[in-house]
């Protein structure tokens, strides 16, 4: 049986990155870096961390990291634009609310991780009988920023966050727990952080599309003026000037679209992540609070149909261009043909005058043969005394020739015509 070399490594593919299995009460924070693709640095740099706790150290190549240490438990996931750390401290209750998991590792390895710090949360699970019970003491919690909550599970639990970022850079989340196992708060952990992570991840590209739009508005501009001076055009110089405007205005669109045409093709795939995954949580709304769907709804989603529109205007743009080329170069084709014709036209009549030349040439031409062929015979003539022999003179016997040569010559003439063109 011949197998396929890549068959174990698909299937190991779907079970890479499984959730974690925690127990409540739990802490967790969770750092999402840009990285500049140099995995093997990050790999060191979890090796002396793990060197330094007496744990296993990552394997070579790998782009994940799950090892549990003393006092809590570590992941490292290596993605193809970001890396994430998440620290996760299980059953330890009495701790201050989303107390920072990373200040037990020690804060010179923290504060270098390699990358730029785009996301940044933290999640506490407790237990109803731990959580706030009135609306104030929640809203302490979270600094009286407004919050955004739902029932999740079918009810199994409770989610309460700001979606802002307190003065230690990080967004809070409170997970009430109303009948969690360990491995439905595992899940329900991933998902609120893929949440967060993907979202920021969306929102990179709306920078992008806002500097964008000015210069795409531009475009757009100099293609209605473009458009309006296709019915202006008057001689072949001016079609070749506009075409070669519509290819300057093509040559900057294909720039626009190649520099930024990963960060919005991948804005589009975070966003189906990040819907996906809100989607997973099955929100159940509450009395006078909006959901976490709503709240995206309301912000995350016209942001990302910000990007999406740079993009539609973009291929817009060029499907516009493209058929303007299209009409231009009908028209510079129906421009080409009419000089063609014209020129056709030019050359008949020239044809015309040359055959009336030739005619008028070859006229000339048989009175020349005629003149030269009685010359000759009048130079044989002159020896013999014509008088001896006929009853006429020499001078009529030549203008009795004259005719019959004549009409040889232009004999001849036509029998020549004739068979050119044939």
């Amino acid at each position: 049986m011949d197998l396929h070399p890549l068959k174990d490594s698909l299937i190991n593919e779907l079970h890479n990155r499984p959730f974690p299995v925690v127990d409540l009460p739990a802490q967790v924070s969770s750092l999402v870096f840009l990285h500049s693709g140099d995995r093997q640095a990050e790999l060191d740099k979890l090796t002396d961390l793990a060197q330094s706790h007496g744990v296993d150290a990552p394997s070579d190549n790998a782009d994940c990291y799950y090892q549990s240490f003393e006092q809590f438990d570590l992941r490292w996931e290596f993605h193809n634009e970001f890396s994430t750390y998440t620290a996760v401290r299980r059953g330890q209750p009495d701790q201050p609310f989303c107390k920072n998991v990373f200040s037990l590792l020690d804060n010179d390895w923290v504060a270098n991780l390699q990358g730029q710090l785009i996301a940044a949360n933290h999640i506490d699970l407790r237990p109803a009988s731990d959580a706030p019970t009135t609306r104030q003491d929640l809203s302490q919690l979270f600094n009286d920023q407004r919050l955004v909550g739902s029932k999740i599970y079918d009810g199994l639990a409770t989610i309460w966050t700001s979606v802002q970022s307190e003065d230690d850079g990080f967004i809070r989340t409170l997970v009430v727990d109303e009948g969690l196992d360990p491995f439905q708060a595992g899940r329900l952990i991933r998902n609120l952080l893929e949440i967060a992570a993907y979202r920021s991840m969306t929102l990179l590209a709306l920078p992008t599309a806002r500097l964008l739009m000015p210069e795409v508005r531009h475009l757009e501009q100099r293609l209605v003026k473009t458009n309006e001076k296709l019915n202006q055009l008057v001689t072949l110089e001016d079609e070749q000037a506009l075409m070669n405007e519509l290819i300057a205005e093509a040559t900057q669109l294909e720039k626009l679209v190649a520099d930024h045409n990963f960060r919005f093709s991948a804005t589009e795939a975070y966003f189906n992540l990040t819907e996906s995954r809100l989607d997973m949580l099955r929100e159940q709304k509450m009395p006078a609070i909006r959901t976490l769907k709503q709240f995206h709804v309301r912000r995350f989603i016209p942001a990302f149909n910000t990007c999406m529109s740079v993009v539609k205007r973009k291929e817009n743009l060029s499907k516009r261009i493209s058929r303007t080329s299209e009409l231009l170069h009908l028209r510079l084709q129906l421009s080409l043909e009419t000089q063609n014709q014209q020129l056709l036209v030019s050359m008949d009549k020239r044809s015309e005058i040359q055959l009336r030349l030739q005619q008028t040439v070859e006229g000339l031409s048989v009175i020349a043969m005629t003149y030269y062929s009685m010359s000759l015979i009048e130079l044989l003539l002159k020896p013999v005394v014509i008088e001896n022999y006929l009853p006429i003179s020499q001078g009529i016997a030549l203008a009795a020739i004259t005719p019959v040569v004549f009409l040889g010559a232009v004999m001849l003439t036509l029998r020549i015509r004739k068979r050119l063109h044939s």
